[in-house]
């Protein structure tokens, strides 16, 4: 995430929004698709209004479903900037606080009386990352309860103090979605619809369950010797506030204007998110600066999807990637749209 942040930096100090081409990323994402490395859409908005739109692939092989505009993608780890919104909302509600010890809701963690809030959402809680647990692959496709989830979590020790560094884990963001559904007394999903889709009218996100075709949901796949090979569904209610969101990339997009425009948290909420205690990872983005310009983004995999979501607030420029098939590197995709919209010319790429 660091190399892809700096490199956008780079290119987007030569923005040059006049000499736009983006039938040449078209060409490249189509390469892509021809070849069996990429199935996908990618959204583009400039100045909070959609400029490309782009659907590749299938959505389900056997159906013979196509993926659109509209298609639904799990989005992994995307999901925590959500859950991130969500705590800093509670926090302009006064409701709880960056210090508050997670002790108040989960007294049997180990050390929870040094952990915050503010820990879980920087990733420098110590906590070990419960999706590499030993039998994580096992009990992935299972349903969990909030108390087998937190009986494996309370089974760890520590990787470190809380505070002392940054280490990135899941297990943060499951609890942050607990911490919620405990303020406000309702599911997840439930705080998820009132707090920020009805809020900003988004249309395709909410919390996954089994992947359903009739709501225009996709299965995910890897490329095995050349060939899609459909994945097994992760049990949504293990990732949780970590993991669990289904969104398409215009609704991404729509959400990090929305974020970046003031409409889901107080303007020092949003200076407290961004905040970086290792000059990359804030309270639940990714960030870098480089020449003056900063660059935030967030990035997620589940199964066989992949996503990620970019903004450049200089230039208010939004990219969001949803995949449900990829064999090739994410990180080179969103630059090259970002050289496409800086008016450079991108490598096509040739394949045996």
């Amino acid at each position: 995430m660091k190399r892809l942040l700096i490199v956008v930096v780079m290119i987007v100090n030569t923005l040059n929004l006049n000499a736009q081409d983006l039938k040449h990323l078209d060409e490249f994402l189509e390469v892509l698709e021809n070849n069996d490395k990429l199935m996908a859409t990618m959204t583009i908005t400039k100045d909070n209004v959609e400029i490309y739109n782009k659907a590749l692939g299938n959505a389900d092989f056997e159906s013979k479903i196509y993926n659109t505009s509209d298609t639904k993608f799990r989005i992994g780890s995307v999901t925590k900037s959500f859950t991130a919104v969500m705590i800093f909302q509670l926090i302009d509600e006064g409701k709880i606080k960056l210090n508050t010890p997670i002790s108040l809701y989960f007294p049997e963690i180990n050390k929870a009386s040094e952990i915050t809030v503010g820990h879980l959402l920087n990733h420098s809680s110590g906590l070990f990352n419960i999706t590499n647990d030993k039998n994580f692959e096992d009990w992935m496709i299972k349903e969990s309860s909030q108390k087998i989830m937190l009986d494996r979590i309370k089974s760890y020790e520590l990787d470190f103090n809380p505070g002392t560094t940054t280490a990135y884990s899941n297990t943060n963001y499951i609890l942050l979605g607990y911490i919620i559904e405990a303020i406000d007394k309702s599911l997840y999903a439930e705080s998820l619809k009132t707090r920020i889709i009805d809020r900003i009218n988004l249309k395709n996100t909410y919390v996954g369950n089994k992947i359903g075709l009739r709501s225009s949901e996709s299965h995910s796949y890897i490329n095995v010797e050349g060939q899609w090979r459909k994945q097994q569904e992760t049990d949504m209610s293990n990732p949780g506030g970590a993991g669990a969101i289904v969104s398409s990339s215009s609704d991404l997009t729509q959400f990090m204007n929305a974020l970046f425009s003031g409409k889901l948290i107080s303007d020092k909420s949003l200076e407290l998110m961004k905040k970086t205690n290792d000059g990359e990872t804030c309270h639940g983005l990714f960030y870098a600066k480089t020449n003056g310009v900063d660059i935030y983004a967030s990035e997620g995999g589940i199964d066989g999807f992949q996503s990620m979501l970019v903004h450049v607030p200089a230039y208010n420029i939004t990219i969001a990637l949803t995949a449900n098939g990829l064999d090739y590197s994410k990180v080179n995709i969103m630059l090259s749209a970002f050289k496409v919209l800086s008016g450079q010319p991108i490598e096509i790429p040739t394949f045996n």
